[in-house]
């Protein structure tokens, strides 16, 4: 079942649940099959889905949405799913964004996700330390860590775990930007609904998106607050990279 950077979505209901199988690490070693997996929420899985994850054998569960999301949109009850871990990243673009729609500002809206991926680092940085905590020392295997649409709160964990394993930039940021693809069909949607109300509905498309600029900030956030990458991971969110190695990579 490897989809790794652009194979076929697992999911009929969650086109971005994907796989890290495959993706080969700078020294050659590739992530195992059927260890981690990253996805958007899972509270729309068909019973095709649960299916399919039960056949994988899914043991947990590692939810960044907060209270609210969780509140709106429970994920589904997965049978084999031993274990769900709360790490609370708050959406609070969400409330922005929504006030720039309703000034049919496309400029805020343009700059929602560069400011919240600054804060994301500045703020929840404990949060993706305690992913990190998570990855290294849980049995609860094969595990899927997940937001609302698996693009932003996922999607720095994302680089965050495939940078300490050793993987290359450009590697990286194929993973990143390979939601913009699985989630292409859902963003046309929703602006079409938007657009259906009354609204300008084109213009929430940057919060329907990753883009170059929202990375960069995060990535610029670490240098400047907290020396660079490489001592972020270290000493910051003091990243066992040898064990996960080990653990994750064949």
């Amino acid at each position: 079942m490897n989809d790794g950077l652009n194979g076929s979505p697992i999911l009929e209901s969650q086109p971005n649940f994907r796989s890290f199988e495959g993706i080969r690490a700078i020294n050659g070693r590739k992530f195992r099959a059927n260890m981690v997996y990253r996805s958007g929420g899972l509270n729309k899985l068909s019973v095709t889905d649960i299916s399919r994850l039960e056949e994988i054998g899914l043991a947990m569960v590692i939810d960044f949405r907060s209270d609210r999301e969780v509140a709106s949109s429970p994920n589904a009850i997965i049978p084999s799913i031993r274990k769900t871990l709360r790490i609370v990243i708050p959406d609070e673009a969400r409330d922005r964004a929504m006030e720039f729609l309703d000034m049919n500002d496309a400029e805020g809206l343009e700059k929602v996700l560069i400011t919240d991926y600054r804060r994301m680092i500045r703020n929840d940085t404990p949060r993706f330390a305690e992913f990190f905590r998570t990855l290294e020392q849980t049995n609860d295997l094969p595990l899927v860590f997940h937001c609302a649409a698996g693009k932003d709160r996922t999607g720095i964990a994302s680089v965050l775990l495939l940078t300490s394993l050793g993987i290359d930039s450009d590697t990286v940021k194929q993973n990143y930007f390979l939601s913009n693809a699985r989630l292409k069909a859902y963003a046309d949607r929703l602006i079409r609904k938007v657009t259906e109300e009354g609204k300008n509905g084109e213009i929430i498309r940057p919060m329907m998106e990753v883009r170059p600029e929202y990375l960069q900030a995060a990535l610029d956030e670490i240098d400047n607050s907290f020396g660079g990458m490489g001592n972020y991971l270290s000493q910051i969110i003091r990243v066992d990279a040898e064990l996960l190695k080990a653990k994750y990579l064949e």
